[in-house]
């Protein structure tokens, strides 16, 4: 009678995982490609940080250069008379408009507030104007006008002021305080302070000033 014991199939060969049981040259393969794996991450992590450095300093370079804020330019270039007249017996008020320029030197825009004028002759306030808020684009010039409201009374109260009329030439002084800033890089905001002191030389005959010269002095 035959033997039907069923047949036994060898089982096969484990295999282990763990690095003990690894043959040596493949354990220095895995070894090679960890440290070139650290290697390249090192290097990407030291590229990015130098290109963030690199950045970093042309931006502070830019702000104290480039976009470092300047001063701008105010001149005023004529004022013109608009109501009244320079009379030895005029007691109404006079009502003068001055013109005025504002270049903007700096790379970014410059914002204004609300400033006074105030009118001088011989040294006696007489009169004040308001300027509107404003503001001025990178490296433009604007142009805005300044309604100079002159006591009528006041001036004509000054002694040397029947003589200058009828030689037909005044001298007036003027002084405006500008406030504003600019926004570096949208980022930090420095207040500029413009103070302008001017002087011209009315014509009454010919309605126009001449000799207009300003001087300015700027706080930031």
């Amino acid at each position: 009678m035959a033997d039907q014991s069923p047949t036994v199939k060898p089982l096969a060969p484990y295999i282990s995982s763990s690095p003990y049981n690894t043959p040596e040259h493949e354990i220095e393969t895995i070894f090679d490609k960890e440290t070139n794996r650290l290697r390249r991450f090192t290097l990407c992590c030291g590229c990015i940080t130098a290109l963030l450095l690199i950045c970093v300093v042309i931006v502070i370079v830019l702000a104290f250069t480039v976009y470092n804020a300047n001063d701008p330019e105010i001149k005023l270039n004529r004022m013109t008379l608009l109501n009244g007249s320079f009379t030895k017996d005029s007691p109404y008020d006079i009502t003068l408009v001055a013109d005025i320029s504002m270049k903007n030197t700096n790379y970014f825009t410059f914002k204004s507030r609300e400033s006074t004028t105030t009118i001088y002759y011989d040294g006696i306030d007489i009169g004040e104007g308001i300027t509107p808020p404003g503001k001025a684009k990178a490296r433009r010039t604007v142009r805005f006008n300044v309604t100079l409201k002159i006591l009528g009374n006041k001036l004509m109260n000054i002694p040397t002021i029947y003589s200058d009329i009828r030689d037909q030439v005044l001298n007036f002084s003027s002084y405006t305080r500008i406030d504003g800033n600019v926004k570096i890089l949208n980022m930090v905001k420095k207040r500029i302070v413009v103070e302008l002191n001017c002087t011209t030389e009315y014509n009454i005959t010919a309605g126009i000033t001449s000799d207009n010269n300003c001087f300015t002095n700027v706080d930031t």
